[in-house]
């Protein structure tokens, strides 16, 4: 009998993998079943985003002098209507954006909680493929990683591990589409974390109950080797 975590470690790796135990986990766990569908979409809208030919550029017919002329005035509106937009938009993307990074760690790792009762260190074969299409790996010393998986976050494929230390386990997320320019305290539904910036994007690093997660998150940055 196969269980969640065996189940998402697999499909983590591989989300188009297929066999009998695979399959008779699915219809028995909905929970898992979308967890797969989601990593089935964002591979397949991976793949036809790089489908995409080349469009061809063609060249417009020259409007004539009389067009230019009556709709400037709407021109005007429009650049008017962006200039303000952008500003709104500006304001936004200033304020908005840290407390999104703490809203979306921390919901995924409650989505995912289950995954921090795993005991079991994987091989090291299954992190490096969950790894390495990031072009990072882990030095040694940083504890027993006992899942490993790349889920769906933000619209995005990222590595998504669970790390036992000798201080406490934690959730390990590399954002690397994510970039801080310092660092973030997140708090909530029972977990306590900080999201870093680093070499590519960012990585949070979110546990329960830790009495040194600042210790705990300076150890596990420093064992992540962010490749070149």
């Amino acid at each position: 009998m196969m269980n969640c975590l065996d189940f998402r470690r697999q499909v983590g790796a591989e989300p188009f993998a297929d066999d009998a135990l695979l399959e008779t986990h699915r219809r028995q766990c909905p929970a898992c079943a979308h967890y797969q569908d989601e990593l089935r979409a964002m591979d397949g809208l991976i793949a036809r985003s790089l489908a995409v030919p080349a469009t061809r550029i063609t060249r417009r017919t020259p409007q004539p002098r009389f067009a230019l002329a009556t709709g400037r005035p709407r021109l005007f509106a429009i650049a008017a209507s962006i200039a303000v937009g952008l500003a709104v938009g500006l304001v936004l993307l200033v304020s908005a954006p840290r407390a999104s990074i703490a809203r979306e760690v921390i919901g995924h790792v409650a989505h995912e909680a289950a995954t921090m009762a795993a005991t079991v260190p994987i091989t090291p074969g299954a992190l490096a493929g969950v790894l390495d299409p990031e072009g990072t790996r882990l030095r040694p010393g940083i504890g027993d990683v006992t899942f490993a998986a790349r889920c769906v976050y933000d619209g995005q494929v990222v590595p998504h591990l669970v790390v036992r230390t000798p201080q406490g386990t934690v959730t390990v997320l590399l954002l690397r589409h994510r970039e801080i320019a310092e660092p973030l305290q997140i708090e909530g539904q029972g977990f306590a974390g900080v999201v870093l910036p680093a070499p590519r994007g960012s990585i949070a690093i979110v546990g329960q109950g830790l009495a040194n997660l600042d210790g705990i998150a300076q150890q596990v940055f420093e064992a992540v080797d962010w490749g070149a």
